[in-house]
């Protein structure tokens, strides 16, 4: 993997964690403009991670997502990540 590659894999875990900076954030715009298979792993990481933050069973207080907006959700997911 190349060197500029194995940063923007590491930038897009970041940004799952923190809020990246604007410069980091337009590195990677450059970087996936010439770099399809970055753009492509960014994404999936980021289906990945909302799919897994569906399915949590945690609540905040007495909030949680009802099951059918859920399954609908996930249904959707499901078929942009094929």
């Amino acid at each position: 993997m190349k060197h500029a590659c194995e940063k923007y894999t590491q930038l897009t875990s970041e940004q799952l964690e923190r809020k990246l900076s604007l410069a980091e954030r337009m590195s990677m715009f450059t970087h996936f403009l010439m770099c399809a298979g970055c753009k492509h792993y960014n994404q999936n990481m980021l289906k990945l991670h909302q799919v897994f933050v569906l399915n949590r069973s945690e609540t905040i207080g007495n909030l949680q997502l009802p099951d059918e907006k859920r399954e609908r959700i996930q249904k959707s997911l499901q078929k942009h990540v094929k």
